[in-house]
C-alpha cells in the first residue's frame, strides 16, 4: 500500500521561527485528528438545516472574535507568545544532560485520502557536548541512533542490521549531518535547534496566548501559532523551567490535514553511565554500508 508520510516541519521548509528552527522526525510525531461532528439527518423540508453537535466547542472560551475566526488576537503577532519561544529556547541550551520520554505519532495519508496515525515511543538521552542516545519503539520493533562524539551507529532490531559512520564532533553539527547528508531526521530534533536560529518575525503570520492547562500533571501555557503551509501548537511548562510539554502541528497544504504531536517527559541532570552511548550489536545482526539517501524520508513511501 503506498501512503504518503506527513512531510513534518523541517529547518529547510520552514526557516526561522522566531528565534527557533524546527525540525520534526517521522519518529518525533503524532496523533491522528479526531474530527467531531454532528450526525447527519434526514432533511424534511426543501430548508436546509445543518446538523448540529452535542459536544461544545473549545472555542467557547476563545471569546467570539477568536471562535468566529474574526480579528483579535486570531489573526494578530501577540509578542507574549512569540516571546515566550524565545525564552524556551534559551533555557534549552542550557541543559547539559537529559532524559526525554515521548510519546509521539505521525499521520500518514492513506490512498483513499484517509489519515491513519504511527504511534511511536521515544526515549532520548543526551550529554553535551557530544554524546546521545534515541530508542525508538513501535509497530513491534525497536530502532535507534547512539552517537559517541565521534561516529554515530543507527540500528534496526527487526531488520537485523546497524550502519556507522563517522559524524561532526558536536551535536548540533551531528543534527545537521544527518539531514543534509543522509536525509536522517534526528528523533526529536526539534530540541537542538529552538533557541538556536536567527528572529524571522515574518515567518509567523499569526500568534497568540491560549491560556494554562494540564498537560497531565503539569500546568502548562498553550500557545497557537501560524505559518505558511501549517497551524502549529505548543504547551510550555509555567514556573522557572519553560520546557516544552507537548506540541501538535497540523500540515495545512493537504486537503486531510494531518496532524504531528509529540508529549514530552523530562527527566533533568541525570547522571549515565559510559556504556549508555556505547552501540553493542545483538547476536546475529550484520553491519551494512550507509550510503547517502537520494531523497527525502517525507517522500512516497512504499
Amino acid at each position: 500500500m503506498n501512503k504518503k508520510v506527513f512531510p513534518g516541519i523541517t529547518a529547510r521548509t520552514l526557516p526561522g521561527i522566531v528565534g527557533a528552527k524546527l525540525v520534526l522526525s517521522l519518529s518525533t510525531a503524532l496523533f491522528g485528528a479526531l474530527v467531531l461532528a454532528g450526525c447527519a439527518h434526514q432533511e424534511t423540508s426543501h430548508e436546509h438545516v445543518p446538523a448540529q453537535s452535542n459536544v461544545p466547542s473549545p472555542l467557547n472560551d476563545l471569546g467570539t472574535d477568536a471562535a468566529n475566526g474574526n480579528g483579535g488576537a486570531s489573526s494578530a503577532i501577540d509578542a507574549h507568545a512569540t516571546d515566550a519561544l524565545d525564552a524556551m529556547g534559551e533555557y534549552l541550551r542550557t541543559l547539559r544532560a537529559f532524559e526525554v520520554d515521548a510519546d509521539t505519532a505521525t499521520d500518514v495519508v492513506l490512498d483513499n485520502g484517509q489519515n491513519a496515525a504511527l504511534l511511536r515511543h521515544t526515549v532520548l538521552k543526551v550529554k553535551r557536548p557530544n554524546r546521545l542516545r534515541a530508542d525508538i519503539t513501535g509497530n513491534g520493533n525497536v530502532r535507534g541512533i547512539v552517537y559517541d562524539g565521534r561516529r554515530f551507529t543507527i540500528y534496526n532490531q527487526q531488520k537485523g542490521f546497524y550502519a556507522r559512520h563517522d559524524a561532526p564532533p558536536t551535536l548540533d553539527g551531528l543534527v545537521h549531518d544527518l539531514a543534509d547528508n543522509w536525509h536522517i531526521e534526528t528523533p526529536l530534533a526539534d530540541l537542538f535547534y529552538w533557541g538556536n536560529g536567527k528572529p524571522d518575525d515574518q515567518a509567523i503570520s499569526a500568534a497568540q496566548i491560549i491560556g494554562v492547562e494540564k498537560v497531565d500533571t503539569r500546568s502548562c501555557t498553550h500557545y497557537a501559532y501560524r505559518q505558511s503551509g501549517a497551524d502549529w501548537e505548543l504547551w510550555i511548562e509555567t514556573g522557572r523551567r519553560p520546557l516544552p510539554c507537548k506540541m501538535i502541528i497540523t500540515d495545512t497544504s493537504q486537503t486531510s490535514r494531518p496532524r504531528h504531536e509529540v508529549t514530552y517527559h523530562w527527566k533533568l541532570n541525570p547522571v549515565f553511565a559510559p556504556s549508555t552511548f556505547v552501540f553493542r550489536a545483538r547476536a546475529g545482526a550484520r553491519q551494512i554500508e550507509l550510503k547517502p539517501a537520494d531523497r527525502s524520508p517525507y517522500e512516497e513511501a512504499e
